[in-house]
C-alpha cells in the first residue's frame, strides 16, 4: 500500500523555540537531544484503512553519513505508539484525524549529533518528511553535557558576545569578540569541521559523534591539521604577508566563512588565542557548554620537568632559546563542561582543552587521544589536586600553572649561571569573562591553591611522588615529568627590586623604579645593568630598546634607590603587536660573581577609543552612537579608518575614514544605526592607521522593545 503524504509540518518556529534554536535558524528544524519535537503529516487521502500498518514503522536515518547503519546509531526505525520513551529513539501519535497526524518525536541524551532526514514508512513504501539538525542539550539532565544553572547556561552556549584577555597579569587587556556561533550558515561550517577531524580517526564507526569528549578532541585536530583542510595556518612570530594579522579580527564568522568558501583553504594567519576563539564557537554551536580562558605567565612545554628556563646575556638581553619550554605572557585555551563517562565522577565539570598545536600531528587519531597535537579535555579539578595520572593530558596543564622559572646568566665563555632571586611563579591570574557581566573572573583557585600554603604543598608533594612512581614504571620517552624543581641557596648579601607602572599610555616615557639594598658588613662597589625589551605574547624577545649602567658604592646595611625612564622614541618603533615589554635589572658586587636579578613584564596602552550612546534606545528606532577618538602623541595619527560592527544594531561592518587626527586632540565619529533586536546588544569599534594597529574598544546598551 503506497503513503499518501501531501506535507509535513515541522512546526519550526514552535520546536526551535521550545529548544532554544531560534537564533540559528528560522528556516530549518534544529532541535536537541533528549528533548521530543512535534511534527504534523497530511495525507491527501484517509487513513483509516491503514492505521495500524503505518504505526508498525517509522524509519529516521542520518542523511550526511555515507553508509547509515544501525550499528553505529546512525540509522534507526521504531514504531508509531501511543506513548513515547524518551530514553530511545520513538514516536508518539498525539492528535489525529483521517488526514493528518500529529506525531511528538523522542530523540536519546546520548543520539548522534548532526544532520537527519526523517522518513515515513509502511510496507514497502517510503516518504521522505524533511531534514533536521539534532545538538547536544545542556537542558536535559541526561545528556553528558547537562549544566544546572540557567544563568551559566544563557552565558556559555546562548551568548554570542565574549571577551578574551590578552596583555600582562597585572594589567590584563580586554578583548571583543564576536563568538557568532548561531549566524546563519555557521552550523553547517562546525558540521563540516567536524567531517574534516573524521578523517583521522581510525575507523568507520561514527559513534564518536556521540561523545563531548570525542567532540572536542576532533575539532581540535580539524583547527590544526593544514593537511587535512583545517582552519587556520599559524603566523608565529613572523611578519604577516600574504594574510590577516590576528588582532584584525572582531570575530569567528568572518574566519569561519572565509575557510568554508575557499574549500577547506586554511586562514592567514592567527595566533595561539585565536583558536580558543574559534574553538568556543564551534562548540558553543553545537551545544556544548564553553567558555574561554586567559592564563598569565604560562609555563608552555614544561610538562617534561614542571621547571623552565630563561637565558639572558650579561648585559640583560633575554637570548632566544631553541627549546620549545618557555614562559609565555599569556596563553588562551577553553574550558568545556561536561560529565566524564571516562572517569570516576569527581572529574565531571569543567574540563580544559587546549586546541593550539604543539607539535604537528602524525598518523591517525583514535577515539581516546590526539598525541601531541593538541591537550585535553583534561578536568580541572584533576588539575589542581595534582592527579596527574589521570590521563588526558592533566600533566600538561598541572606544570604550566605549577612550574618554576629559573632564570639563567650566559657568560661570555658560554657558561650558565644562576641568577639569584631569579625564580619567578607560573600560573598567575587565570581570568575568564563573568557569567552575564563584562567583568573579568579570576578562576585561578579551580586550577591551583594558594601560593605558599599547606594545601599547594600538599599537592605539590603527590605530584612529585606520581613523577617518581611514573619514572620507575614508564620509558624515559613515555614519562610525562622528567625530574623535579631544585631550589638554589642564595646567599643574603645585595637585594635588588624592580617597580614600574603595569601598564604606560602609547606616547609616555615608561619610568622604573629600581631600590638596592647591602646586607653585608662592609660597603659593596656595584655594578648595576637596567634594561627594557619587547617581547611577543609567547616570550620570544623581539628588540633590545633601551638599556643603562650604573657603578655606585653601597654602605654596609644601606639601600639606593634610582628612578629612571626608557623615552617613548626608544619603543615606539619596535613594540610588536601586543605591545610587551620587559624590564630587567642585574646587579653584581665588584668581588663577586653572584648576580642578583629582577624583573617585570607591564604592557604599552592604546590611546583611548571610547563609544557614547543617548540614554534611551527602542527597537525600530533611529539613533545615533558617537566613537571618540583621543590622540595622547605629540604627533598627528594619520589614515585613519574606523571599522564598525554590531549586532541587532547595524547590518555587517560599516568603514569610516577619518583622514589625520592631530596630536593632543580628540576627534569625534556619529554613527547612526537602527536596533532591529532588544535587549543588551554590543557596538565595537576598531580603529587602524599609521601608527597604531587595531586599537578596539566595545560597549554594551540595552535596547528597549518596541
Amino acid at each position: 500500500t503506497g503513503l499518501s503524504v501531501k506535507k509535513c509540518d515541522f512546526k519550526i518556529p514552535m520546536n526551535n523555540r521550545n529548544h532554544r534554536t531560534e537564533e540559528i535558524s528560522t528556516e530549518r528544524l534544529m532541535v536537541r537531544r533528549g528533548q521530543p519535537f512535534t511534527i504534523t503529516v497530511s495525507f491527501s487521502a484517509p487513513m483509516h484503512d491503514h492505521l495500524q500498518q503505518l504505526k508498525r514503522s517509522f524509519l529516521i536515518s542520518l542523511a550526511t553519513g555515507p553508509h547509515p547503519s544501525e550499528a553505529d546509531g546512525t540509522r534507526t526505525e521504531f514504531p508509531i505508539s501511543s506513548l513515547g520513551d524518551q530514553r530511545q529513539w520513538s514516536a508518539a501519535l498525539e492528535e489525529q484525524d483521517p488526514f493528518f497526524w500529529t506525531i511528538a518525536v523522542n530523540t536519546p541524551a546520548n543520539a548522534t549529533i548532526g544532520h537527519y532526514a526523517l522518513f515515513l514508512r509502511a510496507s514497502k513504501s517510503s516518504c521522505l518528511l524533511g531534514n533536521f539538525t539534532l545538538l547536544f542539550n545542556p537542558w536535559c539532565q541526561d545528556d553528558e553535557v547537562f549544566l544546572a544553572n540557567e544563568a551559566q547556561r544563557q552565558e556559555y552556549v546562548l551568548n554570542q558576545e565574549g571577551v578574551i584577555y590578552r596583555g600582562t597579569e597585572n594589567a590584563a587587556l580586554a578583548q571583543p569578540w564576536d563568538f557568532s556561533q548561531f549566524e546563519k550558515g555557521i552550523i553547517d561550517i562546525c558540521l563540516k569541521l567536524l567531517d574534516v577531524g573524521e578523517g583521522q580517526h581510525q575507523d568507520t564507526d561514527r559513534t564518536w559523534r556521540k561523545s563531548p569528549v570525542s567532540i572536542c578532541h576532533t575539532i581540535a585536530a580539524a583547527l590544526n591539521w593544514d593537511q587535512f583542510g583545517g582552519i587556520l595556518t599559524e603566523c608565529g612570530t613572523e611578519q604577516y604577508y600574504n594574510g590577516t594579522t590576528s588582532s584584525m579580527w572582531l570575530g569567528s564568522s568572518p574566519i569561519l566563512r572565509q575557510w568554508a568558501a575557499a574549500q577547506r583553504k586554511p586562514v592567514r594567519y592567527r595566533q595561539r588565542w585565536v583558536f580558543a576563539a574559534i574553538m568556543c564557537s564551534v562548540l558553543r554551536c553545537l551545544g556544548i557548554p564553553t567558555r574561554v580562558v586567559t592564563g598569565f605567565t604560562w609555563a608552555h612545554n614544561a610538562n617534561s620537568s614542571l621547571s623552565v628556563d630563561e637565558f639572558y646575556g650579561e648585559d640583560g638581553t633575554l637570548l632566544t632559546q631553541d627549546k620549545s619550554a618557555r614562559v609565555w605572557t599569556f596563553h588562551v585555551w577553553n574550558e568545556c563542561w561536561m560529565a566524564r563517562m571516562d572517569l570516576p565522577p569527581e572529574y565531571r565539570g569543567w574540563q580544559a582543552l587546549d586546541a593550539t598545536c604543539q607539535e604537528k600531528g602524525k598518523g591517525k587519531i583514535s577515539k581516546t587521544g590526539l598525541g601531541a597535537s593538541c591537550h585535553g579535555p583534561a578536568p580541572v579539578q584533576a588539575i589542581k589536586e595534582g592527579d596527574i595520572e589521570v590521563h588526558h593530558d592533566v600533566c600538561y596543564f598541572f606544570a604550566a600553572v605549577n612550574a618554576k622559572c629559573q632564570v639563567w646568566i650566559r657568560k661570555a665563555d658560554d657558561t650558565l649561571q644562576p641568577a639569584l632571586s631569579g625564580r619567578k611563579y607560573t600560573g598567575n591570574n587565570i581570568s575568564t569573562k563573568s557569567v552575564g557581566s563584562e567583568r573579568c573572573e579570576d578562576i585561578t583557585h579551580n586550577y591551583k591553591y594558594p601560593e605558599g600554603s599547606l594545601q599547594e604543598k600538599k599537592v605539590l608533594d603527590k605530584a612529585y611522588r606520581k613523577i617518581k612512581k611514573l619514572e620507575t614504571t614508564s620509558s624515559s620517552s613515555e614519562t610525562p615529568f622528567s625530574s623535579t624543581p631544585t631550589s638554589l641557596e642564595e646567599p643574603v648579601n645585595l637585594f635588588i627590586h624592580l617597580h614600574s607602572e603595569s601598564s604606560v599610555l602609547l606616547g609616555e616615557d615608561v619610568r622604573i623604579s629600581i631600590a638596592v639594598f647591602n646586607h653585608c658588613d662592609e660597603e659593596k662597589a656595584t655594578h648595576l645593568v637596567v634594561g627594557a625589551q619587547s617581547l611577543h605574547y609567547n616570550g620570544v624577545p623581539i628588540a633590545q630598546l633601551w638599556k643603562e649602567e650604573f657603578h655606585f658604592l653601597l654602605k654596609s646595611h644601606e639601600g639606593n634607590n634610582l628612578k629612571v625612564f626608557v623615552p617613548y622614541s626608544q619603543y615606539r618603533e619596535a613594540l610588536g603587536e601586543n605591545h610587551l615589554i620587559r624590564l630587567t635589572a642585574m646587579l653584581r658586587a665588584e668581588d663577586s660573581f653572584d648576580i642578583h636579578f629582577a624583573q617585570e613584564e607591564i604592557s604599552i596602552r592604546d590611546p583611548s577609543l571610547t563609544i557614547e550612546f543617548p540614554e534611551k534606545l527602542v527597537q525600530y528606532q533611529p539613533s545615533t552612537a558617537k566613537i571618540r577618538l583621543l590622540n595622547p602623541l605629540t604627533e598627528p595619527l594619520e589614515e585613519c579608518v574606523i571599522v564598525v560592527a554590531g549586532r541587532g544594531l547595524i547590518h555587517g561592518q560599516r568603514r569610516y575614514r577619518l583622514g589625520s587626527v592631530q596630536p593632543k586632540s580628540t576627534q569625534d565619529l556619529p554613527v547612526p544605526f537602527t536596533p532591529i533586536q532588544a535587549g543588551p546588544r554590543r557596538l565595537t569599534a576598531c580603529l587602524t592607521c599609521r601608527h597604531l594597529q587595531n586599537v578596539k574598544s566595545y560597549k554594551t546598551t540595552t535596547i528597549a522593545a518596541a
